[in-house]
């Protein structure tokens, strides 16, 4: 595969360059000093063995982010959710990934496998695994103990299948290397797997760690994977594999059919994801590592996404800050509050969001499916406003959004002033120096922060790749899949917990605003636009949401809005203001964007071993 030979070209670069600690940067054990350094050395050195290793764990952003650099990581928010109506990037730059996609240029022929940023992500997965079966193959020859040796024997597995797992949703079934450290130098034109194989490969991998990895992780060595994690993956690869994209609406056709799906849907890949599912909760129920967090007023949502180390968390991320630009403060906040922002989200996804009651806002009739006409509200509403839109909202509302008078601190020892998004408004204004969208992500961040705060005075959380929340919703989708009547009331019960948890009233019929009744289609609805709500730029759930429930089609041709204010006057002391909707952006898709092509480098010279995609 002329693959490795560019791989290990991009690994001697992020060897140089990322070598980092587990959950932050550090100095780097290869320095100008150290170009000549083989990898014997490197094994015989028990700190550089650690450090190799860890250069792997520096890499989860390029799963948690579109694809990009390995620079961008810690300066630019790119999550996949800007490549969906969830939001967009400020900088409308089409030679990145998420513009680019949903844009046009997918669709209209500006961009093909030659992208820079396909072959940025292939290789960067496929550098990561090249390393962890380097660790693999050399590990023995470090100067550890036994018990370290098969601890990091045990992480390198658990991080290469989680890399292989990133390559199956973007690619579909890929070239699998199994153990072996093939040469950078030679082309060894492996073929692809079939989706089934990849499926199945990286199932053994995880039920293999999940009966060897250790159950908690000590406080040094907290954010590498345990049996939860695995666990946790295993659900998710299983859900992942039996939506619909896979499961029996396959893309693909001819040769390639069997490279993006199943040939036919069987509910019992279902029933798979169902017994992963329950074989962790049975094993959390036994242990109870992990649960909601739940607080006064919905905050527990807000501690769980801002938390360095919580009972919420199963597979994670850290980070601290970098550059004295902290992450993600200084990549979300407006410019009034030491910002600078990358990605705002649009007018839609505030709509999303119910009153507190649990009621949704928007008018049902005006939907297709889960699409929002925005500006038709649901009449049956009592607790929302058209004329102040952002009160009586579901808690989680004001922990996702900045909004035109929404409060946050301007200096770092300063007291909460209000945000003004309204057209002219210094710094922060629509269609000035702010956000083209009317609103700011405040997702993820800390209340007391602000976008340049000193690295030492914050340590970052990181991010979330799955949490506890993300279990109880999967488990009541796919209980949903098999029968929503034989489930209803676990399904009720998961979307209560979550509802709960968050701070919506119970109401007199003590259901959170979750209606009753619902069929499978309705049900499904609510279930993906709860997902949507819960994980707002955790990961890209958003994107992976709409890929593998082939929901992305709804898009097209559609537009995305602003929340345009105006200032229309002061009296005592008071402010007034009006505001409408406006269209920003149109969205195009066609069905060959599910899946992304192999990269032309890749693809040209496998000389027809590796099958390209559909429709590239």
């Amino acid at each position: 595969m002329k693959k490795i030979k560019y791989l290990s070209f991009i690994l001697s670069v992020v060897i140089i360059m990322l070598a980092t600690g587990c959950t932050e940067t550090s100095e780097g054990f290869l320095d100008d000093k150290s170009e000549g350094i083989t990898i014997e050395q490197i094994f015989g050195d028990s700190l550089m063995t650690k450090q190799y290793l860890a250069t792997v764990y520096w890499q989860i952003p390029s799963v948690l982010y579109a694809p990009r650099k390995a620079s961008w990581f810690l300066t630019d928010y790119e999550d996949y959710s800007s490549a969906t109506d969830d939001g967009k990037e400020v900088s409308n730059n089409r030679t990145r990934f998420c513009p680019a996609f949903m844009k046009a240029d997918f669709t209209q022929n500006g961009i093909n496998a030659g992208f820079d940023h396909f072959l940025n992500l292939w290789t960067s997965m496929y550098s990561n695994i090249r390393i962890c079966n380097q660790v693999l193959e050399s590990i023995h020859q470090a100067p550890l103990t036994p018990e370290t040796i098969e601890g990091m024997r045990l992480e390198a597995r658990f991080l290469r299948a989680f890399y292989y797992f990133h390559l199956l949703r973007n690619f579909g079934g890929i070239p699998l290397v199994g153990d072996n450290m093939l040469s950078p130098f030679e082309n060894y034109d492996l073929p692809r797997s079939t989706y089934e194989e990849t499926v199945d490969y990286i199932a053994s991998e995880f039920e293999y760690l999940a009966e060897h990895l250790p159950e908690v992780q000590n406080v040094q060595e907290y954010g590498r994977p345990t049996k939860g994690a695995a666990l946790g993956m295993l659900v998710k690869l299983y859900h992942y594999a039996a939506s619909p994209l896979a499961n029996g609406d396959n893309i693909g056709s001819g040769e390639n059919r069997l490279l993006v799906g199943y040939d036919n849907f069987q509910m019992s890949r279902w029933q798979k994801a169902k017994e992963a599912v329950d074989n962790f909760n049975s094993y959390n129920d036994a242990k109870n590592y992990y649960g909601l967090i739940e607080e006064a007023d919905g905050k527990g949502f807000y501690t769980a996404t801002t938390t360095r180390s919580s009972k919420e968390r199963i597979w994670f991320w850290l980070v601290d800050g970098i550059g004295g630009n902290v992450w993600p403060h200084g990549s979300l906040l407006p410019k009034s509050r030491s910002g600078d922002p990358k990605i705002v989200p649009y007018h839609e996804l505030t709509e999303a969001f119910p009153t507190i009651d649990g009621v949704d806002v928007r008018d049902k009739n005006s939907q297709n499916k889960y699409y929002t006409s925005p500006g038709r509200y649901n009449e049956d509403n009592k607790m929302y406003d058209p004329d102040e839109p952002y009160s009586n909202r579901d808690p989680r509302f004001y922990y996702t959004f900045l909004y035109n008078g929404s409060m946050w601190k301007r200096l770092k020892d300063g007291v909460k002033e209000p945000v003004y998004t309204y057209r002219g408004a210094q710094n922060d204004g629509i269609f000035g120096s702010g956000s083209p969208t009317g609103y700011y992500y405040v997702k993820i961040c800390k209340t007391d922060v602000i976008g340049n705060q000193s690295d030492s005075e914050v340590r970052g959380n990181g991010m979330a790749f799955l949490r506890y929340a993300d279990i109880l919703l999967m488990d009541a989708e796919i209980m949903t899949e098999i029968g929503v009547d034989k489930y209803r009331s676990d399904i009720e019960d998961c979307l209560f917990k979550i509802r709960k948890r968050a701070g919506i009233t119970a109401g007199n019929d003590g259901r959170y605003g979750v209606p009753a009744h619902m069929d499978q289609d309705d049900m499904l609805d609510f279930i993906i636009n709860e997902r949507r709500i819960e994980f707002v730029i955790e990961g890209g759930n958003r994107f992976w949401d709409l890929q593998r429930r082939k929901l992305f089609a709804a898009l097209n041709n559609e537009w995305s809005h602003a929340a345009v204010w105006e200032k229309i006057g002061e009296d005592n002391g008071e402010t007034y203001f009006t505001w409408s909707i406006q269209p920003i952006e149109q969205h195009y898709f066609q069905n060959k964007m599910y899946y992304l092509p192999i990269p032309l480098k890749e693809y040209g010279s496998a000389k027809g071993r590796l099958l390209q995609n559909p429709g590239w």
